[in-house]
């Protein structure tokens, strides 16, 4: 499958109707070829593309895509800050790859030689 044919297809199935999202799916389409060393991607990836990119939106819509940092609590104090570095909500995690994406991904995975 190519690579405008799976953006339709996320777009198709999250209901997205304008390209304001294009350049994101395109991104996490990227990611994944890159990844599992591919030139198209299998139909089977959809699912994890569609997801990957959904969590992406939600924490944008809750979080906005302009923080610079996942702060959780600041103290005065003696200074102490703490993050909110939480395996499933770290921007981090959202935006990269994490264990469970690399998990799913490597399925697909190929060796170039």
């Amino acid at each position: 499958m190519t690579t405008e044919e799976m953006k339709t297809l996320v777009k198709q199935h999250l209901k997205l109707i304008d390209d304001t999202h294009d350049l994101l799916i395109s991104d996490i389409i990227q990611g994944a070829l890159n990844f599992c060393n591919l030139d198209e991607l299998p139909l089977e990836l959809e699912p994890y593309i569609r997801k990957k990119v959904k969590n992406i939106m939600d924490y944008e819509a809750q979080n906005g895509s302009d923080a610079v940092f996942d702060v959780k609590s600041v103290k005065e104090g003696d200074t102490s800050i703490t993050y909110n570095v939480d395996e499933k909500t770290s921007k981090e995690t959202i935006y990269g790859l994490s264990d469970e994406d690399m998990r799913v991904l490597r399925a697909f995975r190929r060796l170039r030689i």
